[in-house]
């Protein structure tokens, strides 16, 4: 009898052993603050740090970068220690001031590695500024290589640490908040270097007249970024591809393309490329574009609102503190047959890059 219970008890805790063990749900939510020493729109605030302590065991994620005080007054320190977090202002903050304190997903929770977007906005005295700012911004030419473009608005031109500093979203928006009422210059740029300044090499645009931003300001600003030419380099020279019908061995048949525009604006150039070659340049001072003898292959329509006249698109340039020059690609490649009359109605939205 003893030993058939033995045997009983074996064969039960093999078939224990059959089956997967589940960690439950997987944890998708990030770190909750459920202490800290300033609270978002805390106003006479003597602290020099924030201290954090969380639900959960935490980690760092490139904090210098992604963890940024506005104004930034003073340097940030971190340090990290099971569900407590150390920020600590090594300078003294200015008074009568709004500061905020963001965290764009530099904290994370140690396991999943879950974040989130935190936000503290506080004053060192009796008020919090409210003032706010909205902006869009393009690239003109924009690059493969995705970086954000940010805002940058400085008490003085020649300062390289801007008081406020945003970040556009993904569609070219950005809101900034709890703005102080002034006087400031603004540039928009990517930092390629990510130094957090606006280097003279990077792409950019600016408004080289300071804004003045009070409880009256609500109109968006617009910029269009382009990396500054370097006035060494020579303009490339046009190559006109060969349009004669003939060759040497046989003939090739050639095509038309007829643009049709909404409007006509002064100052119109079409610039149009075969491939990755600058093939026609042509001013616009009609509806009805004709442009004959054309290969066949896939071409590329750019508009310029060429403003110096010079049958050239001029980027952005800092010396003579002017503006890149109004640009729109057509948002769709035209292909050509050999033989062929295409007509391409072109229509220039209104947001497009030719409103500044």
């Amino acid at each position: 009898m003893v030993r058939w219970t033995v045997v009983s008890i074996l064969l039960l805790c093999a078939c224990a052993q059959v089956g997967t063990i589940t960690g439950g749900e997987t944890d998708t939510a990030p770190p909750k603050v459920l202490r800290q020493t300033i609270s978002d729109k805390q106003c006479n605030v003597k602290a020099q740090e924030q201290f954090l302590i969380f639900d959960e065991f935490i980690k760092l994620n490139q904090a210098q970068q992604r963890i940024t005080l506005m104004p930034a007054d003073s340097r940030l320190q971190f340090e990290a220690k099971g569900k407590n977090l150390r920020i600590s202002f090594l300078d003294p903050l200015q008074a009568n001031t709004t500061y905020t304190l963001t965290s764009n997903g530099g904290i994370k929770d140690l396991t999943e590695g879950n974040d989130s977007l935190m936000t503290w906005r506080f004053s060192t005295g009796q008020t919090l500024d409210s003032l706010e700012l909205m902006a869009q911004a393009k690239e003109c030419l924009p690059s493969n290589k995705q970086m954000s473009i940010q805002l940058g608005l400085y008490a003085s031109d020649t300062d390289k640490t801007p008081r406020y500093i945003g970040r556009f979203d993904a569609k070219g928006k950005l809101h900034l908040k709890g703005l102080k009422e002034g006087v400031y210059f603004v540039k928009a740029f990517i930092d390629e270097d990510q130094d957090g300044a606006c280097a003279a090499k990077e792409s950019q645009d600016q408004l080289f007249e300071p804004i003045i931003l009070n409880a009256a300001s609500q109109d968006t600003l617009y910029f269009t970024l382009s990396k500054p030419k370097n006035k060494t380099e020579q303009t490339p020279a046009l190559k006109q591809t060969n349009t004669s019908s003939d060759t040497s061995q046989t003939k090739v048949a050639l095509s038309t393309l007829l643009l049709e525009f909404d409007s006509i604006q002064p100052g119109l150039l079409v610039v149009l490329y075969l491939g990755e070659s600058l093939h026609r340049k042509i001013k616009v001072d009609t509806k009805l574009l004709t442009i004959e003898n054309l290969a066949a292959g896939i071409y590329e329509l750019r508009l310029i609102k060429d403003l110096n006249m010079n049958l050239e698109w001029d980027a952005i340039d800092l010396e003579a503190k002017t503006r890149c020059e109004p640009l729109f690609i057509y948002p769709e490649k035209i292909k050509l047959r050999a033989n062929w009359e295409l007509t391409v109605p072109v229509n220039i939205p209104p947001n497009s890059l030719f409103k500044q």
